[in-house]
């Protein structure tokens, strides 16, 4: 019996061993939020790519005075570890990408906790391609290809695995924060949409313009829809604190107004006012795209200032991608990166995310190390 047991405890020894991503993820987050952030976000190619340095990248942020890292967790179809729930959705079987990532990013130079936080990438193409049923319907009744209907968030299997995936996550990493992104309700005008619509508003139909077509720049369509997302968002808190991760972040990826900074964007369910009663933090795309001069990011953020918010709900993302017509193609030049983080941080941002760090160049890393050291 005792050799048995021995040779039992030899075997289950092995098991664990081979089974890396069963281990206790690191440590991802410090217990008092920063009163200041700054962070560089991965992309989900980035971070499942079995080739990546993570030593490199580590050395990078260290160098830059970065104290917060965002990882792309991936989407409930295509998952950056092996989720129970899951598993045939796993990007590597086998392999927890986002622990591998941690343990090397998890400490700045100085040996303090670095905040590392998740990304959930709300598309969802695969599952719309499997069943088309799920997608949402554009104002000609054509069904999308990566977005799921405002019923399928509200009341739908979409939702209920999306709200599934955040618990998970947050049970088991305990990231700093956990973000949503790709969150848009553009497409929301099916017949089951349309009778969530109703039982929320009253009315007896879509409201429409001269052309017959709905007309999603209708107040009562944005404030719906941003309501819808306001509600996955709760839902969302509320597995998070029943798995244990009461103290991880819920934030939002949304799109800008330029003109009007605290309103957001109803049509695409973006308003603020009614997702910041949902989630502890908002992440605003200032992305300029070349199309804007750099120096208004720090316009956008003064006048968010100016309105009476607290910049701690907010973090300011400056985004690289720029047209192809630019040399390099594909990236904004160092100099309006530098432009429009310092115009930001300057204005009063006190969050300052940059995105995506496949972008990053040495020029690029540079100029963060002058803004942030």
């Amino acid at each position: 019996m005792i050799v048995v047991a021995a040779l039992l405890a030899v075997v289950v020894t092995g098991v664990v061993v081979a089974r890396p991503w069963q281990e206790v993820p690191p440590r991802m987050r410090s217990p008092e939020p920063p009163r200041t952030l700054r962070s560089v976000s991965v992309d989900f190619g980035v971070v499942t790519d079995p080739t990546t340095d993570w030593e490199a990248l580590d050395a990078r942020l260290d160098a830059a005075g970065a104290t917060g890292v965002d990882l792309n967790a991936g989407r409930v179809e295509f998952t950056a570890f092996d989720w129970a729930e899951h598993p045939e959705s796993a990007a590597e079987p086998g392999t927890d990408h986002l622990a591998r990532a941690a343990r090397a990013l998890r400490l700045t130079a100085d040996g303090e906790q670095r905040q590392i936080g998740l990304i959930v990438d709300a598309y969802v193409p695969r599952w719309i391609a499997q069943d088309p049923s799920v997608a949402g319907v554009d104002g000609d009744g054509n069904r999308v290809t990566y977005n799921p209907s405002a019923t399928q968030l509200a009341q739908g299997p979409v939702g209920d695995r999306l709200v599934a995936y955040v618990a998970a996550l947050g049970a088991r990493y305990q990231p700093s924060q956990i973000a949503l992104t790709e969150l848009f309700l553009y497409h929301s005008w099916g017949d089951d949409d349309l009778a969530l619509y109703r039982a929320a508003t009253g009315a007896a139909d879509w409201p429409r313009g001269e052309d017959g077509r709905p007309d999603g720049l209708d107040p009562t369509v944005g404030t719906w829809r941003s309501e819808v997302i306001a509600d996955l968002l709760r839902r969302m808190r509320a597995a998070l604190d029943e798995a244990g991760a009461s103290g991880v972040a819920l934030a939002m990826d949304v799109e800008v107004d330029w003109a009007d900074p605290p309103r957001g964007v109803p049509s695409s369910g973006h308003e603020y006012a009614v997702l910041l009663r949902a989630a502890d933090r908002l992440v605003l795309w200032a992305y300029t795209f070349a199309a804007r001069p750099p120096s208004e990011v720090g316009t956008f953020t003064a006048a968010l200032v100016a309105a009476g918010e607290d910049m701690s709900r907010f973090v300011l993302s400056v985004g690289l991608w720029a047209p192809a017509s630019l040399d390099p193609p594909g990236a904004l030049p160092a100099s309006a990166l530098a432009e429009a983080v310092g115009s930001a941080q300057t204005a009063g941002a006190t969050h300052v995310n940059v995105t995506p760090a496949s972008l990053l160049s040495d020029e690029d890393w540079a100029a963060l190390t002058d803004l942030w050291r």
